[in-house]
């Protein structure tokens, strides 16, 4: 029997395909729609240069590679940093003959790719609409090669998406297996690349007393299209209520498109701030890109979910975190920028209310200073204890 080991944990879950030829070892068993393509692939023909999307565990594209797929190479394919940090331990840890064809990749662009097969798990949680929408088309694109072969598995079809793949392709299927919608089919009308609809969008935001800035966004990016109300209002406290001193080193953690960083940096240039922009989201990654040629400075950004950083080398860190109800997210951000501020510097943090993140300041060792209401949210001013 085959076996693809995704978990050393002693409950692991084991669950078997292929008429028991195959064995995948995991913590709570494969997401429906990875089980969905799974069980389906024994009857499908190879593929010389595979593609798997949207998975989380690379389950499914080294059972294509046991297979004897990706003879031309396999690619797995993650718009998250943390996730391709996942893909890359699983690949490491169930070493392949010619294992050293998959890689992985978290190109936002799939118009280059040159896989003869695509297969993409769409759970509901990936992402938006829009940027789904904006993959598929790239991936229908007439940089395609001839006749490429598409299998997705869809927790939740969206019309205008199965329209679109619909009126590209031929041999289309939509059939229910359980709870996944499976659609397939061929590549035979693909889409001209200079009539790929546009998803880039170009906004404005500001300071008070200061001029609009353009600021560019790409489908999955937060806040795609429009600017962050509590993006806002914490640049705006900090603009306002903290002291700028020349080269200070700033931290955007979760920065989304830099929007809240590069305010600062161009409403005080002469403070010729360094900021380091941090998010796990390969859209954010490209539409940072973006926007530091828009307005450059002191910059960079780091492709990461796990805080990294320069340890006690931060005069500020600006935290913006997505909220979930353990908190789990925003308690990260906080422990981050405590490993990452000098002792005495501050951090500025915005919610919708400030009961919960002055629980996480104390419990990190920060003084709370003030909070601030600005736009509906409050924005907490923080100093990192001295230790």
């Amino acid at each position: 029997m085959l076996t693809i080991a995704l978990t050393h944990h002693p409950h692991a879950r084991k669950e078997r395909f292929w008429d028991n030829a195959l064995r995948v070892v995991s913590r709570g068993g494969l997401n429906p729609t990875e089980a969905a393509l799974l069980a389906r692939l024994p009857g499908l023909p190879s593929a010389e240069r595979p593609l798997f999307l949207g998975g989380r565990t690379g389950a499914l594209a080294l059972a294509a590679r046991l297979r004897g797929w990706g003879a031309g190479g396999v690619t797995l394919h993650t718009l998250d940093a943390h996730v391709a940090g996942v893909l890359r331990r699983n690949l490491a840890e169930n070493p392949l003959p010619g294992g050293d064809s998959l890689t992985v990749s978290t190109a936002l662009d799939l118009s280059a790719c040159d896989a003869d097969a695509v297969f993409w798990q769409m759970t509901d949680g990936d992402a938006t609409a829009e940027l789904n929408l904006f993959l598929l088309e790239r991936l229908l694109c007439d940089a395609a090669p001839a006749k490429r072969r598409l299998h997705l598995a869809i927790e939740t079809p969206n019309p205008t998406f199965v329209e679109r793949f619909r009126k590209a392709c031929d041999r289309v299927s939509l059939s229910r297996e359980g709870p996944v919608t499976l659609l397939c089919g061929t590549l035979a009308r693909p889409i001209p690349r200079d009539a790929l609809p546009n998803h880039r969008a170009v906004f404005q935001a500001s300071l008070p007393g200061h001029a609009p800035i353009d600021l560019v966004s790409w489908p999955g990016c937060f806040c795609h299209r429009r600017p962050d109300m509590g993006g806002l209002a914490l640049t705006e406290v900090v603009a306002r209520e903290v002291t700028l001193d020349p080269g200070d080193r700033i931290m955007d953690l979760g920065c989304g498109c830099g929007m809240d960083g590069i305010l600062l940096a161009t409403a005080f240039p002469e403070k010729d701030l360094r900021i380091d922009y941090q998010d796990s989201s390969a859209p954010a990654r490209d539409s940072v890109a973006e926007n530091l040629r828009l307005h450059p400075h002191r910059a960079r950004f780091i492709f990461s979910a796990d805080g990294e950083g320069d340890p006690a080398a931060y005069d500020l860190v600006l935290a913006n975190p997505p909220y979930f109800g353990d908190w789990r997210i925003a308690d990260f951000f906080v422990e981050t920028a405590a490993r990452l501020l000098r002792p005495g510097a501050l951090l500025a943090f915005v919610a919708k209310r400030p009961d919960k993140p002055a629980e996480l300041l104390a419990k990190h060792a920060f003084d709370l200073l003030n909070v601030f209401p600005r736009r509906g949210y409050a924005v907490l001013l923080a100093a990192r204890k001295n230790r």
